[in-house]
């Protein structure tokens, strides 16, 4: 009988289901509180975690079980890394229709928070391609369930974050196409008000056509103080507000096309390293090059160059303390939600200067699952946008009571939106 693998006194590395078993009851009968990842801790030092929390980390739980062509479905256990699972798939003319941002990302971790991307105005959420799966209650009990049998438990699981029970292993489906042969050609337009931004993204994720993937994004920073070069007190710039829009569509690619995707590869993937490798603030410029590069998706790029556009300066360009938060709007409500959120942001900076930099992304979501959980909730069972807000936090300049008063906010809008938060991986 094998024994998870204890690698410091809170962390343990199970290798299978019955060692996740083990694990949550010897946790249950040390009243020791669980935590679940899905892959690698943060690089930034390790788990920092209080003396009597347990972490049960699923990384060594990677494998790729089982592949049935026939069906078009793939078996993996939940530490396994979507970039994998997506690779082993493209050697047989598949993929994953719904992918993280990142190549670091788990099945079952983005199973656990429902999981969305760019391609979700078209897939939906990445459990609407979830088939079944097996799962350790918190009670060390082995079940499982699936879209036909005991279905109440399987919604329950999904998009849980892990209190419902810890995936462990899933059955996901995929589809037919050609990720690294599928070139796309971007759509893009660019705004300098708030006002034309929100109304084109309304409209994109409304109708949005053939597109393969779309997003839209908004920048609005804070105005910048510079000391003075000679004497005393600082010059006070202006802000930056502009937002783009984004549509992928297909496209034949060209002897030049291939060219240019190679060399804007290359710039963005050394623009990255460039920036994570510059602390302080001397990597400042380079790191705002790097959320630029984000912010503004290249001419053409296939479809795998595409959905980890972000991988390469993800972490470079968020470096910093950061107040994040997803929206799901039921697209009647898509600008109501919008201008509050932003209002709200924006109101406490102006009011205390808690945050530098507020920005937003947001794509439509045609979600099954999604709109089963609204109609459960007694919402409209509709089709959503997602809209998520990250802001910059200066140091120390959010007190708890204020963080409270934005989490009510927050929740203010959500309910008498029809809305629903969405915990995302971070």
């Amino acid at each position: 009988m094998s024994t998870p693998h204890l690698v410091s006194p809170a962390e343990y590395l199970p290798r299978d289901t019955a060692d996740v078993v083990r694990t949550v009851r010897n946790s249950r009968d040390h009243s020791r509180p669980l935590t679940v990842h899905g892959g690698d801790p943060a690089a930034d030092g390790g788990l920092d975690l209080p003396d009597q929390q347990t972490v049960v980390s699923l990384r060594r739980m990677n494998a790729i079980v089982d592949l049935n062509l026939g069906r078009r479905t793939v078996r993996v256990q939940a530490g396994a890394r979507l970039s994998d699972i997506d690779r082993r798939l493209a050697a047989h003319g598949l993929g994953l229709p719904v992918v993280g941002d990142h190549r670091d990302i788990t099945a079952g971790g983005f199973a656990s928070v429902g999981g969305v991307s760019t391609a979700s105005h078209r897939h939906g959420l990445f459990i609407d391609q979830i088939a079944d799966l097996e799962y350790v209650d918190t009670d060390g009990r082995i079940g499982t369930c699936g879209r036909t049998h005991h279905t109440e438990r399987f919604h329950r699981i999904l998009g849980a974050g892990g209190r419902a029970g810890i995936i462990t292993a899933l059955t996901l489906d995929a589809v037919q196409v050609d990720k690294d042969n599928t070139w796309l050609s971007t759509d893009s337009h660019r705004f300098l008000d708030f006002d034309s931004f929100v109304d084109y993204a309304y409209a994109e994720v409304c109708r949005p056509r053939d597109a393969v993937l779309q997003v839209g994004r908004w920048v609005d920073t804070a105005p910048l103080k510079v000391s003075r070069p000679v004497g005393a007190g600082q010059v006070q710039l202006g802000t930056v507000r502009f937002g783009q829009w984004s549509s992928l569509y297909p496209t034949a690619p060209t002897r030049s096309l291939r060219a240019r995707r190679e060399v804007g590869s290359r710039a963005r993937k050394s623009l990255g390293a460039i920036a994570s490798a510059t602390p302080g603030k001397a990597g400042m410029p380079v790191r705002n090059a790097a959320a630029g590069a984000v912010m503004f998706t290249p001419k053409v790029l296939t479809l795998r160059d595409a959905e980890y556009l972000a991988d390469t300066v993800i972490s470079s360009s968020e470096r910093g303390a950061a107040y994040r938060v997803g929206v799901f709007a039921p697209l009647s409500n898509y600008t109501s939600v919008f201008y509050r959120l932003h209002d709200l942001f924006n109101g406490h900076r102006e009011r205390t200067g808690c945050f530098t930099v507020i920005s937003a992304m947001t794509y439509g979501v045609r979600s099954a699952h999604l709109r089963a959980e609204s109609a459960a909730h007694s919402l409209p069972a509709t089709d959503h946008g997602l809209i998520t807000f990250t802001c910059r936090l200066r140091p120390q300049a959010l007190p708890s009571e204020q963080l409270r008063d934005i989490v009510t906010g927050i929740e203010e809008i959500c309910r008498s939106e029809n809305s629903m938060r969405y915990e995302s991986v971070d």
